[in-house]
């Protein structure tokens, strides 16, 4: 064998070592807390589309951060169920909130991405963009807002 070039083993050498066996029950207790994660985002875009307020409120944090882009006209950070109570009486405004679109949730540990489509009342087209959520202790921390395609909420004026 030359000198720089490294050593090859077939790889049934390495799955008998124990040092180099998967560590099963680690593995398995982060998969877990993803998945749990993921769960509690989608019960609580299910709870929002059935316009069940206490259903969403149930799996928020009491002292929950919403982020919302600046540039919208409900673009602000909200802090707390009340301040969160606030956007979702004026979201319907602007956005139909009944028509959420979930495509896709990305999960990873404590966060979890959406992937989501709302219809714009002003045009009755989707807007696109991706929630970011912080998930501790079984309920959402955090929600942090980033739109592709904010439609029409781009040129209307700040109510915030």
């Amino acid at each position: 064998m030359h000198r720089n070039q490294p050593e090859h083993r077939a790889l049934s050498e390495f799955s008998t070592h124990e040092s180099l066996r998967p560590r099963r029950n680690a593995m398995s207790t982060a998969t877990s807390l993803t998945e749990q994660n993921r769960a509690i985002v989608e019960a609580m875009f299910k709870a929002a589309n059935n316009g069940d307020i206490e259903g969403v409120f149930s799996y928020l944090s009491d002292d929950v951060t919403v982020i919302e882009p600046l540039f919208l006209p409900f673009g602000k950070a909200y802090h707390g169920k009340d301040e969160f109570l606030g956007l979702a009486q004026v979201l319907p405004n602007y956005l139909d909130v009944s028509s959420i679109t979930v495509h896709y949730t990305i999960a990873d540990g404590d966060r979890v991405a959406a992937c989501v489509g709302i219809t714009d009342v002003a045009t009755g087209k989707l807007t696109h963009f991706i929630e970011q959520f912080t998930v501790k202790d079984g309920k959402i921390v955090e929600n942090r807002l980033f739109y592709h395609n904010a439609g029409t909420l781009v040129d209307k004026p700040k109510v915030v």
